[in-house]
């Protein structure tokens, strides 16, 4: 299904330049007021990205995004602004209402990018709620998601000397839902289980220390790094940046792993050092629970063995 943009505006000249210039790439709807814009919400939605014109009578357009934030909180909300409303940009943006500002006139490439990147976001969104929704229907079936995961309340020595699921969940209670600049980041040792089962425990566990080691000195020094299970490390990292800007830190960090030279039997062996990740915007999630659940399915996307892993 084509992704959804609405652009409200009571100028209808607006209306049409959007339509005209962005038609080709994007399946763009218009409204002329606020509460147009609401009702076609509610008839024609979804909408990924919503974007409105500051002044407008009867409801301005700040006023405007904070009624679609309630009634559609994964749409992402943007505001066309002059520069006499920056002040009241700012301050929707720091309630939350909007996620991005643009500034009028607002040129073709950076109104197309700025779709872009909230497409990106918008599917992220709607990527974490399903997640959220799968673990939820595995745990009221009695499915156990992540065997290696330690029990609610229960923590695990990690082999890497890393803290475990425990320190984890403290140190995201506070965030979850709240802070929309921190990140969790779960990364997935791939090749772990074929170490182990190849070479034995002790080489797997001088595996784990390497890469564990090299996440540590890869990441900044304020992140925290958690052992989550087996085979996965979990990083919380703040970042005043976009989810994708963090994805793009995160793959170029993990781009730089080479392999590891481990102990096999008296002799050294080269192991690929190949980690995979998926990352998680802490302030989408509503709450702990729901944080966790989405996390413990991350978990549990192994990637196939690679040929020549090892």
């Amino acid at each position: 299904m084509t992704d959804k943009i609405l652009f409200v505006d009571d100028e209808p000249s607006a209306l049409e330049g959007f339509q005209r210039v962005l038609h080709r790439k994007f399946d763009v709807h218009t409204a002329t007021s606020g509460g147009e814009g609401l009702v076609a919400i509610q008839k024609d939605g979804p909408f990924a990205v919503v974007i409105s014109d500051m002044r407008m009578p009867g409801m301005n357009g700040a006023e405007f995004l904070a009624r679609v934030r309630q009634t559609a909180p994964e749409t992402v909300r943007m505001l066309l602004t002059g520069h006499a409303d920056l002040h009241s940009a700012i301050e929707a943006v720091n309630r939350g209402n909007i996620l991005h500002f643009l500034t009028k006139p607002c040129e073709r490439d950076v109104l197309v990018a700025a779709i872009n990147s909230g497409l990106d976001q918008y599917h992220t969104a709607i990527g974490e709620k399903e997640l959220v929704k799968k673990a939820r229907a595995a745990e009221a079936r009695g499915i156990d998601w992540d065997a290696g995961v330690a029990r609610e309340g229960e923590d695990f020595e990690s082999p890497a000397g890393l803290p475990g699921t425990v320190q984890a969940k403290a140190c995201l209670e506070p965030l979850a839902g709240k802070d929309a600049q921190t990140y969790v980041v779960v990364f997935r040792l791939a090749v772990l289980e074929t170490v182990e089962r190849r070479y034995g425990e002790s080489a797997a566990t001088e595996y784990l220390r390497l890469a564990a080691g090299f996440l540590q000195r890869a990441l900044r020094a304020g992140d925290r790094i958690f052992h989550w299970q087996r085979d996965v490390l979990m990083a919380v990292v703040r970042r005043h940046i976009s989810p994708e800007a963090v994805r793009m830190e995160m793959e170029r960090l993990i781009a730089e792993t080479r392999g590891h030279i481990i102990e096999v039997q008296g002799r050294p062996m080269m192991i690929a050092c190949l980690i995979t990740f998926d990352l998680l915007p802490v302030g989408q999630f509503p709450g702990l629970a729901e944080l966790l659940a989405a996390c413990r399915v991350r978990a549990t996307g192994h990637a196939a063995e690679p040929a020549g892993a090892a």
